[in-house]
């Protein structure tokens, strides 16, 4: 396992979730007992570093890269953490990638081949869904992690923070999707996974395709009311991906999912931000040229975020004096 700092960093390779599906998993911890288990999807671009060193164009975000990254996030939540507690981070790597750049996330949302995420094929429980291979690739993942470094002590048994970032918010919206349609269905409530998610996050959420970029299903929130235990959604947004001229569709399904929000009373906090500060998107009608939204702004986002509120209640209220 390699060390940066205090910070313990492992890359697993294939590791298997239901049935034959395989994703790589990078895990990242600092120093004490695992109090929280945070998983993160990372979006287009967002690669290991030496993949993104040999790309002529993706070379300049690579203090984005899935490992800058997971050094990132664990610094951030090590710092809410005393008394020996910590946080483990795992990190979703796609399964596919189309011309090095755009992430496919196969094993959790049906895509084209151009990387287009389809939500249609949210139906018919079986075990084809993305909570399932979620569920199967956490677990698999801890057992290698403890084979390996015991003195870790992974345990999927711990509540749970799941982030989409950009594309990976594909996998949040599918996960929200299938707890709609699935809400009065024992067998998927079964899943360990989905009582223990406390949270889903959206950051900066975006794709190649023209709808669904934020959750935008009436049908499938709405019957979020179903559920006793809804995890709280959180959903942090930018100039970028907000005031594309070119993508107005993106603040259309914003804008629908902050209405959906509201209307079936579902427990979340929104914030638009930029640069590190709230910023009024309803205020004016914003370009994205205009205001010096760039990819670097959207990448941004990564080390601004409230990632406190994220994981607070239940799990660090003693922490941080909520």
């Amino acid at each position: 396992m390699a060390s940066v700092g205090q910070i313990l960093f492992k890359k697993l390779v294939g590791v298997r979730g239901r049935d034959h599906l395989q994703n790589d998993v990078f895990f990242s911890c600092s120093s004490g007992s695992p109090e929280l288990n945070v998983i993160f999807f990372g979006g287009d671009i967002q690669n290991e570093a030496e993949v993104m060193e040999k790309h002529r164009d993706n070379r300049r975000y690579v203090k984005w890269s899935l490992d800058a990254t997971s050094e990132l996030f664990t610094r951030r939540l090590s710092a809410l953490f005393s008394n020996g507690k910590g946080a483990h981070l795992w990190v979703m790597r796609a399964s596919r990638w189309v011309l090095q750049t755009f992430a496919c996330y196969d094993n959790f949302v049906q895509t084209s081949e151009t990387g287009l995420p389809n939500f249609s094929g949210v139906h018919g429980f079986g075990r084809a869904t993305a909570w399932c291979h979620l569920d199967s690739l956490l677990n698999n993942a801890v057992s290698a992690i403890n084979e390996e470094c015991p003195e870790v002590h992974a345990t999927a048994d711990l509540p749970c923070c799941i982030i989409g970032f950009s594309k990976g918010s594909c996998v949040t919206t599918q996960l929200l999707y299938e707890l709609g349609v699935f809400a009065d269905l024992p067998v998927f409530l079964s899943i360990p996974l989905v009582s223990r998610t406390l949270s889903l996050v959206w950051l900066d959420a975006g794709h190649n395709g023209q709808s669904h970029l934020w959750p935008s299903s009436p049908h499938n929130l709405s019957r979020l009311s179903f559920l006793q235990k809804l995890p709280k959604i959180f959903a942090f947004a930018t100039p970028y991906e907000l005031c594309d001229k070119n993508r107005p569709w993106n603040r259309r399904d914003f804008v629908a999912f902050l209405r959906l929000l509201k209307l079936n009373k579902l427990p979340h906090h929104v914030d638009t931000m930029f640069k590190g500060e709230h910023w009024d998107f309803e205020a004016f009608d914003c370009d994205q040229e205009e205001i010096g939204a760039t990819l670097d702004t959207h990448f941004e986002i990564l080390s601004t975020f409230p990632i406190d509120l994220c994981v607070s209640p239940p799990v660090l209220t003693h922490h941080l004096g909520n």
